[in-house]
């Protein structure tokens, strides 16, 4: 839990012996609840504020957690100047795909300038349809990230690591240039280098994959509904029974609870058709209690991964975390979001669109072209980069990035 890696409890946090022997400074990360605890009879509605609304963060705000070794303490989008500033030195902001026109951060914005603290964003993404279109901003959203690139004191490198080139893109076309495009820092969740080698190791031990795991998207996403009811087919053999992971929203996760009686009724139909059409109502719901699943905490969301010889779907950090556990995985990428996360990490993946034959899990095994050494050396040189944005922004980097950076 994230609050047992602030202590030091769980992962490895020492600071590289080449770090600076001065006062480390008091960060602040803007994530309102580093561990939901005993989660197992909360309110829904706790959880859901608790995940930010979806599932997917927790991957890469417990992965930053786990990269800083400073003293770190946790508190929401919406606390004070004055609480900041009394409670820390800089501020860190694990970032997912913020820059699009469904976001205004103006309110954010102002409480972050008034704050007069620098700011560290890592991981920040554009979220467009293609990467042949530019994203469009509301006033408050632009005006937040350059609140965030002003806030930097030093002239000579970025305070912004972004999602890949195309967002990096993006902000030198706002007029924001220097930014780090390095990926989504869920990358180095697993702390040892040779990963790759591990993952092509269990995926080339069968010439199938038996059990699937399957990272479910959303009941409006039309253009990748018959994708989905392949899946479903594939995740339920009765031999190697799988799992239907959701992230968003929340529908989605009610179902993945057993709780059907909050949802609106379109909504609920529109999950059914999206799953199992050919079950009827008191069915479906016997099916979600069976296969649909949601997780409120990367551990144990790792841990049933790593039982499944893949894991595929239009979720991202729900394939990324497969890899991250040693396992493979496959995103079926719909936007130039979730195709900058694949490009940038190694994930592999193919475009919805180009889904078009029947999927078995012989096609699935044939069209994953996964290089283990090509792997390592581009994580190896991620990690290096993000060490030295670290650095450069004086925060502590745990030693475990020095042992994936150097291979070691």
């Amino acid at each position: 839990m994230l609050d047992e890696i602030i202590k030091g409890k769980t992962l490895d946090q020492s600071a590289p012996k080449t770090a600076s022997s001065a006062k480390p400074l008091r960060v602040a990360i803007l994530w309102k609840y580093p561990s939901l605890g005993l989660y197992s009879n909360s309110a829904f509605e706790d959880l859901y504020n608790g995940i930010g609304h979806n599932n997917g963060n927790l991957a890469f705000v417990y992965a930053i957690a786990s990269h800083i070794s400073n003293p770190v303490k946790f508190f929401g989008w919406s606390a004070s100047a004055e609480t900041l500033r009394e409670n820390a030195d800089i501020i860190v902001i694990p970032c997912a795909n913020q820059l699009g026109r469904h976001t205004d951060f103006g309110s954010m914005a102002d409480n972050l300038e008034k704050s007069g603290l620098p700011i560290v964003a890592i991981g920040l993404g554009a979220q467009a349809d293609s990467y042949d279109q530019d994203v469009q901003l509301t006033d408050g959203t632009h005006r937040w990230v350059q609140v965030i690139a002003r806030s930097n004191p030093s002239s000579s490198t970025s305070n912004i690591y972004t999602r890949g080139a195309f967002t990096s893109s993006q902000l030198d076309k706002l007029g924001i240039h220097g930014s780090v495009a390095g990926g989504c820092p869920s990358y180095f969740t697993n702390q040892e280098p040779g990963l790759g080698k591990r993952i092509h190791e269990h995926w080339t031990a069968a010439a199938l994959p038996s059990s699937i795991s399957v990272a479910g998207g959303h009941q409006a996403w039309l253009k990748t509904r018959d994708i989905e009811h392949q899946l479903i087919t594939l995740m339920m053999d009765p031999m190697y029974p799988g799992q239907y992971i959701v992230q968003s929203m929340g529908e989605m996760i009610r179902v993945s609870r057993g709780i059907f009686d909050d949802i609106d009724p379109y909504a609920l139909k529109e999950i059914h058709n999206h799953t199992v059409p050919h079950y009827s109502f008191e069915e479906f719901k016997a099916w979600c209690r069976n296969y649909v699943r949601s997780f409120y905490d990367v551990p144990a969301w790792m841990d049933t991964l790593r039982r499944h010889d893949l894991t595929i779907g239009s979720r991202y950090h729900g394939v990324a975390l497969a890899l991250q556990a040693e396992r493979m995985g496959l995103t079926v990428t719909i936007d130039s979001r979730t195709r900058e996360l694949c490009e940038n990490t190694g994930v592999p993946h193919v475009a919805a669109a180009d889904l078009t034959a029947p999927l078995t899990r012989s096609s699935l095994k044939k069209m994953i072209h996964f290089d283990p050494d090509a792997y390592d050396r581009h994580r190896s040189e991620a990690a290096s980069r993000y060490l030295d944005f670290l650095t450069a922004n004086r925060l502590r980097p745990a030693a475990f990035l020095q042992r994936i950076a150097t291979g070691k």
